[in-house]
């Protein structure tokens, strides 16, 4: 089995001013193709790191797959130590050369000498022609070892990443590799993994099991390779069927399902609507909501009543509830809920009120307190939580929790 790793170049990625997607999404295509990624890498745009990172990865790995570098500007470096490092002189490749000045006639810009030395390639490199930009991709062979260098703009790395995965499945053999994620929210991680310890002893060599909690969900990656896909597949659906039964009062959906979207699934089934008053969420609710395709289908409407005139004039919450027991509260949250499904007109609605932090709290109501309401139109439920943590992560779960809970009235409507 071939052991693949990613180089990543660039300066702006080691100082945080870019957040490097080229690294996941390529592992995602190469796994979903069948070759492992060991190792991923971010280093400088300078030719002693790019040498060393290179040098290193190509003693261990049997595939480094390069992204950065190949701009016009003279940070950009990758491709003359490439040239250096596999014996090679630039030459002009002449339909890289058309390709490029077509480009620079289209956007009606001017063809300069820099501009043309984006078809300079080196003479001991195969050719991986670039369709929506101008730095083509270079592919090296060398001791058995696949070499290839990409553009860092996202969006090249992946219109070229299908021609490169062809080029390596010509080169190496690869396994079938399927994974199965299950989401699970209203558990912990460890209780989670407490539950299924007899499980996972009895995972066959080829079945792994990873754990992914974040925000108050808990996601479980079953993974299980083989060289039979038709086999590796059936095993895929057996042992995430049985993972299901084991954990059904937990389990919120499978695979690219989130809270959102299993939401999505249960108002669809029941033909219902839904809205949110958001106050400390500030509109997060409505965003994760609306991420979903086809949400607008039952998701009518958010009120981010962050002032508490917003929750009076708006919402209908009642002024003196406010005086007497503070906008953080059972009774004003359980008031939004009904104000916003009201106001709005659906079947259900979900409300929050709580202090993000870092200031805002006191003795009786830290940092990290929440209150969270969904009302239909015969009920009102009503929860208060604590999470202390960061500001973000406390808007995170508490977006989740309320969706939860919308879930979780939905399941007792439906059992009515």
């Amino acid at each position: 089995m071939a052991k693949t790793s990613i180089l990543n170049i660039g300066d702006e990625l080691l100082i945080g001013q870019v957040v490097n997607t080229n690294a996941s999404e390529m592992a995602k295509m190469l796994n979903k193709a069948g070759f492992d990624v060991f190792k991923t890498t971010i280093c400088a745009d300078n030719a002693e790191s790019i040498r060393t990172n290179l040098r290193n990865m190509m003693s261990e790995y049997d595939i480094v797959l390069i992204t950065g570098g190949l701009g016009p500007t003279k940070d950009d470096i990758t491709k003359k130590i490439l040239a250096e490092e596999f014996d090679s002189v630039l030459i002009e490749n002449a339909e890289v050369l058309a390709h490029v000045e077509q480009f620079f006639k289209n956007r009606q810009l001017p063809f300069t000498s820099t501009n043309r030395e984006q078809a300079l390639v080196p003479s001991k490199c195969r050719v991986i022609f670039n369709e929506v930009g101008t730095a083509p991709g270079m592919c090296f062979e060398k001791d058995g070892k696949i070499i290839i260098s990409m553009p860092g703009v996202p969006f090249e790395m992946r219109f070229m990443m299908p021609k490169v995965i062809e080029i390596l499945k010509q080169n190496f053999e690869t396994d079938t590799i399927e994974h199965r994620t299950l989401l699970f929210s209203g558990i912990g991680e460890s209780f989670l993994s407490d539950m299924l310890e007899e499980y996972e002893a009895n995972l066959p060599s080829n079945i792994s099991l990873a754990y992914l909690p974040k925000g108050g969900t808990v996601r479980l990656r079953l993974s299980v390779r083989g060289k039979n896909a038709n086999a590796v597949i059936a095993l895929a659906d057996e042992y995430s069927t049985k993972l299901k039964s084991l954990t059904e009062k937990y389990f919120m959906g499978f695979d690219s399902d989130n809270l959102a979207e299993t939401l999505g699934k249960q108002l669809i089934e029941h033909k219902a609507s839904v809205a949110t008053a958001e106050s400390c969420t500030g509109g997060n609710i409505a965003h994760l909501i609306t991420l979903v395709p086809g949400s607008s289908s039952y998701y009518k409407g958010s009120i981010v009543s962050y002032a508490n005139e917003v929750k009076e004039n708006v919402l209908h919450v009642r002024k003196e509830d406010i005086q007497n027991y503070g906008a953080v509260s059972e009774e004003v949250v359980r008031q939004m809920a009904k104000g916003a499904r009201e106001v709005l007109n659906t079947d259900y609605a979900i409300a929050t009120s709580g202090i993000a932090g870092p200031d805002g709290g006191n003795d009786k109501k830290p940092v990290g307190t929440v209150w969270i309401a969904v009302a239909d139109k015969q009920n009102c439920i009503a929860e208060k939580f604590l999470f202390k943590t960061t500001r973000e992560n406390f808007i995170e779960r508490t977006s989740n929790q309320a969706l939860l809970m919308c879930l979780q009235l939905l399941s007792q409507n439906s059992c009515e």
